[in-house]
């Protein structure tokens, strides 16, 4: 069997300072339709800093969120998906060829609502520096403050890029502490190499730690083949194993066009 798995149309908006974007998603499913996935403005400050509105897209994580930015298929950690996606608020941003800064004030960093009435919120901010041509160095903070709930959602998130030649290599760790039965750590290592001017291959190894209760740990390593047909068509082949531990091991096998 086959399934179309993501649609996307994207609306870019554009009256010099002032510009936007309205992405709609449809991920298939008995519903048939599409969901807005962001929609926000930005005004342009000058010397490099703007200020967006709306609903757009986390700060945090090195790998993407889009499919078609992604390495390879899967995401990286198995147990907790504690990279956020899309939330609602208002954000500040800085960025010239060394420094970029943000910082966000958000309805919700994990469970948005679109709502300013109610108690909970959320904050989130990044540093990012290039001290080297192709080499960025990130960390961000972020932490949900959420209406009832006992404690704080709290996220460290550092990675490092590094692009020379035809190779990528990348790591990255994760703190987060989403209450007193949800604490653990993260991290990946990833090498893309470019074989040709058209195939390349990643590999990845990845581990979810969570600390409580002696905690359940998932160790994913992975690797990815990948081709490009034209400039409009590429491939990509995945296999994966994770190792839940006490809980046995897992082997998946992506095709991705």
């Amino acid at each position: 069997t086959f399934n179309l798995d993501q649609v996307e149309i994207d609306f870019l908006l554009n009256f010099d300072e002032l510009s936007g974007q309205i992405d709609l998603n449809y991920l298939g499913g008995n519903d048939d339709k599409f969901d807005l996935e962001q929609a926000f403005m930005r005004y342009d400050l000058g010397d490099g800093s703007d200020v967006e509105a709306g609903k757009f897209l986390s700060y945090m994580g090195f790998e993407t969120f889009e499919p078609t930015g992604l390495y390879q298929y899967s995401y990286a950690y198995d147990i907790r998906n504690a990279i956020p996606g899309h939330h609602n608020g208002v954000r500040y941003n800085y960025n010239d060829d060394f420094l970029s800064l943000g910082l966000g004030l958000l309805d919700s960093v994990y469970d948005p609502d679109g709502s300013i009435q109610d108690s909970g919120h959320g904050i989130e901010a990044k540093i990012a520096i290039t001290p080297l041509e192709g080499w960025t160095i990130f960390l961000g903070f972020a932490k949900d403050s959420m209406e009832g709930a006992s404690q704080d959602k709290d996220l460290i998130n550092f990675w490092t890029s590094y692009e020379t030649g035809n190779v990528t290599w990348a790591l990255e760790f994760n703190k987060y502490d989403f209450g007193p039965t949800d604490v653990g750590s993260q991290f990946l290592v990833m090498a893309n190499l470019g074989l040709t001017e058209t195939a390349g291959i990643t590999f990845r190894v990845s581990e979810d730690d969570q600390d409580f209760k002696g905690g359940d740990t998932a160790t994913k390593f992975t690797v990815s083949p990948n081709l490009s047909i034209n400039d409009n068509l590429g491939v990509l082949f995945e296999l994966s194993q994770t190792d839940y531990g006490t809980e046995g091991t897992v082997t998946s096998a992506a095709f991705e066009t």
